[in-house]
């Protein structure tokens, strides 16, 4: 992904909320979660339905390119884990500057965050399961 600032001062970056009510709803995630960068909701060929994001830390097209990237490997995924009667799959990456967070929310919805080190786990973890079940609704 493109370098970005993720100083303390991103995270009073304004937020670009997209072009839908998917994209108003991401951008709440956004905005109420420190260090979160930007979130995407893709759907099942790999498009983009919505994004938000501080365009300050990181492009929609990174945004959408790690969801597109993430969103074959979380439906094969989510299948197995289902298969096997663990419900649907939610995975944490961790890498040495982000983190990824993703989720198949039904279907072949998917759910997409990137996040800096910095975050709350527990915290970015709670309101991604809350906006998770939000856009589901939406999506029904």
């Amino acid at each position: 992904m493109a370098e970005h600032s993720t100083s303390p001062a991103t995270q009073d970056a304004p937020i670009d909320p997209g072009v839908s009510e998917f994209g108003e709803l991401l951008a709440q995630f956004v905005a109420a979660t420190p260090h979160i960068l930007g979130a995407v909701l893709s759907d099942g060929v790999d498009d983009t339905i919505d994004t938000a994001h501080r365009p300050q830390a990181i492009s929609a097209l990174d945004l959408c390119i790690a969801g597109a990237q993430i969103g074959q490997a979380m439906s094969r995924l989510t299948i197995d884990t289902i298969i096997f009667g663990f419900g649907r799959a939610q995975v944490v990456i961790e890498s040495e500057d982000q983190i990824l967070l993703s989720k198949v929310l039904w279907e072949q919805y998917l759910f997409t965050a990137v996040t800096t080190t910095q975050v709350n786990l527990a915290r970015v973890m709670r309101n991604f399961d809350e906006t998770a079940d939000q856009l589901l609704a939406l999506l029904r």
